[in-house]
């Protein structure tokens, strides 16, 4: 089975996942599933003549994703079968890290801003969720990020966001929430929606 969790940028797609695996692993310690991250999956851009690759770069559009790499991932794990890690065309593949094995696994969660922009990427996921996310907050946590993690200043963050972040989530993300099957209210941390969903996955399980 395949869980896919999107929405906005710093909607908290990536610790929703988080306490739904420790909340699946509460229930069924034997489940073991395995979590994609969009994110690990960004494009290593060689395609590109070097001396554009720095103004080709963007994590919030669809060809910003090695997609090829991400649906070959998904397609092997729905098989039974594992996958190498990281992908090939992607930026971590690139950082020349250490390749390991994930999977086999009967449970993919697959999470990202873009998932549901992707045709053949909808098909392959069974059940479809949507985080809802107040914009004010999404920012607030995105600029905590930027400051904390990413070394940028207030202001770098906000240039950076009203540049890139902004017009391609109006233009890529909000609409997606139309394809999801289910909306999850994500302001702050929704333990009721992460025991719902737990349940729902696992009751989907056990009936297939």
């Amino acid at each position: 089975m395949v869980f896919g969790l999107c929405g906005g940028t710093s909607s908290g797609k990536t610790t929703f996942a988080r306490a739904l695996i420790e909340r699946l692993g509460q229930l069924d310690g034997s489940l073991h599933p395995v979590l994609l991250r969009q994110d690990e999956y960004f494009q290593d851009y060689l395609h590109l003549p070097e001396d554009v690759r720095g103004g080709a770069r963007t994590a919030n559009r669809p060809d910003a994703i090695a997609w090829p790499s991400l649906r070959d991932a998904l397609e092997n794990l729905r098989a039974g079968r594992s996958v190498a890690f990281p992908g090939p065309g992607t930026s971590l593949a690139l950082r020349d890290l250490n390749v390991r094995e994930i999977g086999p696994t009967p449970l993919v969660i697959v999470e990202g801003h873009l998932l549901y922009v992707d045709a053949p990427m909808q098909a392959m996921i069974d059940l479809k969720a949507f985080l809802d996310c107040d914009p004010e907050e999404r920012v607030l946590r995105r600029i905590r990020r930027d400051t904390t993690t990413s070394g940028r200043t207030i202001e770098q963050s906000l240039e950076w966001y009203l540049r890139d972040v902004q017009p391609n989530n109006r233009h890529y993300v909000e609409w997606q929430r139309a394809h999801a099957d289910f909306v999850i209210p994500h302001d702050q941390d929704n333990p009721v929606a992460v025991a719902f969903v737990a349940d729902a996955i696992l009751g989907r399980l056990r009936h297939d």
